[in-house]
């Protein structure tokens, strides 16, 4: 009897931890083998209609990372507000240090190698960035070349064929925000809403969809790496200012009220809210005022009160092993997720 209750225990033991765990699938995409790691809530109903979040990773970042490092563990909301999460991981390579690179393709349109070559400063003033292996797309070129807007497009129909969704929301980081922004404009039925964070296209690469989406764009005032309102990053790249990007959106959906709000947690935020917009979307542009190139408050120090940049989801935990990179450490204070989630289901009136 004690044997058969070890062993039932065992049993409810491993379906425990396999069922808050995240699984990684394998899939091939244009004949890449590409994965995802993928957790479903605890409480997860088939019979329920059920929201899919995907998390986007930036520039030398993982899935991984995306889910502990970066937000403090994802999966802990994934639980609280009983959505599916979703992290991509996009192609990669190491360069000749043996450092990852890895990153999303955001360039969705026709380009040239002179029109990129022409997207950054002369080389002496600038940081030159390894390129992915057969895809050199001109001078400033950091990205691959292969189509990762329909990666994760068939990711999506995949996932509504194996679970009951309801509705597909998209978080992009740093150049996943960048991604984010191109495939809202490529496959905007596809999804209800979606946030860019530090994340504003590459000079001249703009795009606003053709129907009506959801869309916020976050951005942060100090931030080097993708600057809201000057030109020019550290790096020597260019990008679009935020302001006039987020107008595009709201004139070409006609949004007719705007309002603004100065909200003050650890750092201070300003929202503006376009609405009564065609087919009743909501446009939102966010811009924190104290931080640099940062989760929202994850680079914030409660004890000298002074927001910074530290590295975060450029790492990897034990599912991803095969990767080399640094372990993730998690931090559990990442007030900004929340915040984040907050705004992009505030977006959709049925939630």
């Amino acid at each position: 009897y004690r044997e058969n209750m070890k062993y039932i225990f065992l049993l409810f033991f491993i379906s425990f931890v396999s069922s808050s765990d995240m699984q990684k699938i394998y899939v091939y995409e244009d004949d890449i083998e590409r994965h995802y790691l993928i957790y479903v809530p605890d409480d997860y109903n088939k019979n329920i209609k059920t929201n899919i979040v995907f998390g986007i990773h930036g520039y030398g970042g993982t899935a991984t990372g995306f889910e502990s490092e970066l937000t403090g563990g994802f999966n802990k909301l994934a639980d609280k507000y009983n959505f599916i999460a979703v992290y991509p991981e996009s192609t990669y390579f190491y360069d000749k240090e043996n450092t990852l690179i890895s990153t999303f393709n955001d360039i969705i349109r026709e380009t040239t190698y002179e029109e990129i070559s022409n997207n950054c400063l002369v080389d002496d003033k600038r940081i030159i960035y390894s390129k992915f292996p057969n895809c050199d797309r001109g001078r400033c070129g950091w990205a691959p070349c292969v189509d990762d807007t329909k990666f994760i497009k068939n990711l999506i129909d995949k996932l509504k064929n194996e679970y009951n969704v309801k509705n597909v929301y998209l978080i992009g980081n740093s150049t996943g925000g960048m991604f984010v922004n191109s495939y809202v404009c490529k496959y905007p039925e596809s999804i209800k809403a979606a946030i860019s964070v530090n994340g504003l296209p590459r000079y001249g690469f703009a795009c606003i969809p053709d129907v009506p989406v959801n869309f916020i764009s976050y951005a942060s005032l100090n931030d080097a790496t993708i600057p809201p309102i000057e030109k020019i990053a550290f790096d020597g790249l260019f990008y679009e200012n935020q302001p006039n990007f987020i107008n595009k959106w709201a004139n070409k959906f006609n949004c007719k009220n705007l309002k603004e709000v100065t909200f003050k947690h650890y750092e201070e935020f300003e929202e503006k809210i376009y609405s009564e917009c065609l087919s009743d979307i909501k446009i939102m542009s966010i811009l924190n005022l104290d931080s640099d190139h940062m989760w929202p408050e994850a680079g914030y120090n409660k004890d000298t009160g002074i927001s910074s940049y530290t590295n975060f989801g450029s790492c990897v935990g034990d599912i991803q092993s095969d990767l080399s990179a640094p372990d993730c450490y998690r931090s559990n204070d990442r007030w900004g997720s929340e915040y984040i989630l907050e705004k992009l289901f505030s977006l959709d009136h049925s939630h």
